[in-house]
């Protein structure tokens, strides 16, 4: 089991429950509201590829922090990936499945790591330092975000 600092003990646990959240977010969703975007031009079937997209780059993060020395990481702009990477012709269910698996492969390492190891980061390109304890407060957070933000979409 883990060990972890006490203030990412409830991060830990969100990040833990985010594709449950999701899955909640969308229960019962009509199929082609799913497709219908907001007033910002996303719709639900964009923000569950958004949020797998994103649990990619975050895993991968995830990895190179904890198998290197400090090691550079990527960025990648959202609307640039929505509209290059086709999300309106991509699987939603595929995309929480994928949210999930990442999900879970993810905490698999995360309960081995000691109390060093979240403090291990990687550097962005504009010189921030992102820790593993950090990415996974904001895997947590980003999560929560976007399953409040699918609720009020559906009403």
């Amino acid at each position: 089991m883990a060990k972890l600092p006490e203030h990412l003990v409830e991060p830990l646990e969100r990040f833990v429950a985010g594709a449950a959240l999701i899955r909640e977010a969308i229960r019962g969703a009509d199929p082609g509201a799913i497709s219908r975007p907001n007033t910002e031009g996303w719709s639900v079937r964009d923000i569950l590829v958004h949020l797998s997209d994103a649990e990619m780059v975050r895993a991968t993060r995830i990895r190179l922090v904890l198998a290197g020395d400090e090691p550079p990481l990527f960025t990648f702009d959202e609307g640039t990936w929505k509209r290059k990477l086709h999300y309106l012709w991509r699987s939603p269910e595929a995309a929480i499945a994928l949210f999930d698996q990442l999900r879970f492969t993810t905490v698999e390492i995360l309960r081995q790591l000691d109390m060093k190891s979240w403090d291990k980061a990687g550097v962005l390109p504009d010189g921030e330092r992102l820790s593993i304890g950090e990415l996974i407060i904001r895997g947590a957070a980003h999560s929560t975000a976007h399953a409040e933000q699918i609720h009020q979409m559906r009403g």
